[in-house]
């Protein structure tokens, strides 16, 4: 009985460690990405080979300690490899059509998003907190859209809830499977890249010419595909094998707090007056949503090393 409490405690420490670390290397994504300054198939096509080759390396090295890890986790992990796929190109489109702050503030809806599905799909208890804060979130949202309409900004704001539903998607994929589908986030970059390459105007030529695509952009891209998202990637997609997934997606208000830090100190950008006070109604509601969520996932952890103490 000892064991089993302990086990179950270990998994939980283990599951906020692997995702706050995800969570913070996630805040890097967007800043590389603008300090890339280039067109979006170009990045969609640079930063998808990239992820490919990173995560693929990651998997063989992790395959050599374990005989028990497929490339492609069978259904659930060509999901996952569809789902990755429609996030990479939609993230990037968001950050090249609307505002840092605009994308950041939007994609915190991935909590919310993942809990809906959750309930929808795995038939997971919502709280009513929880419902409280969805309903907080889409007005929040829903302010940031109305100023998007005006600035001409719609289209980047579309494909950044996209984005933000696809994450939950894969979310919970993951926590449905129970499996290790991490390998196949390289298949969605790869698929990513290939789609630019077959039906945009990018071309291998155009990758490497110095006055279209130049050194600093392929050190931004470098640094984003090859180190940071791989890592982060590769931390929160294993985030739901130890909590549950509208847990692990609330690691991403970190990303929503930290980046448009990182994007006023590179570029000076400020949002407009009506996207931060939408953004203010989203943050503030996930704060609230996320102490409570964490206070009760510590508070389950405490009572599994009170009761292991006992016996």
């Amino acid at each position: 009985m000892i064991s089993a409490h302990g086990d179950a405690a270990s998994q939980v420490r283990k599951g906020l460690v692997i995702t706050t670390a995800g969570g913070l290397l996630y805040t890097l994504d967007l800043p590389l990405l603008r300090l890339a300054a280039s067109d979006m198939w170009t990045m969609v096509c640079a930063r998808g080979f990239f992820l490919f080759l990173s995560i693929s390396a990651i998997w063989y090295l992790m395959r050599r300690h374990s005989d028990n890890m497929p490339y492609i986790a069978g259904t659930a992990g060509l999901a996952i490899a569809i789902t990755s796929t429609i996030t990479n190109i939609s993230f990037i489109g968001a950050i090249t059509k609307t505002s840092a702050a605009n994308v950041v503030f939007i994609t915190a809806l991935i909590p919310v998003f993942t809990a809906l599905m959750q309930r929808i799909f795995l038939r997971e208890a919502v709280h009513q907190f929880t419902w409280l804060a969805t309903a907080m979130s889409f007005l929040g949202i829903g302010i940031i859209v109305s100023d998007g309409i005006g600035q001409g900004k719609l289209l980047g704001d579309v494909l950044a809830i996209v984005a933000a539903v696809f994450t939950a998607a894969a979310f919970t994929i993951i926590r449905a499977s129970g499996k290790n589908v991490a390998a196949s986030l390289a298949v969605g970059s790869l698929a990513s890249a290939l789609f630019a390459l077959a039906f945009f105007d990018v071309s291998p030529s155009s990758l490497f010419a110095t006055a279209y695509f130049g050194v600093p952009a392929w050190t931004w891209i470098a640094l984003n595909g090859l180190i940071a998202i791989p890592l982060a990637s590769t931390l929160i997609a294993n985030g739901p094998r130890f909590l549950p997934s509208a847990d692990v997606s609330m690691f991403f208000l970190l990303e929503t707090v930290l980046t448009p830090l990182w994007i006023w100190g590179l570029f000076a950008e400020m949002p407009t007056p009506t996207v931060f006070a939408g953004g203010l109604v989203v943050i503030l509601t996930l704060i609230i949503h996320s102490w409570w969520r964490l206070h009760v996932t510590l508070y389950g952890y405490r009572a599994l090393v009170a009761a292991d103490g006992k016996l």
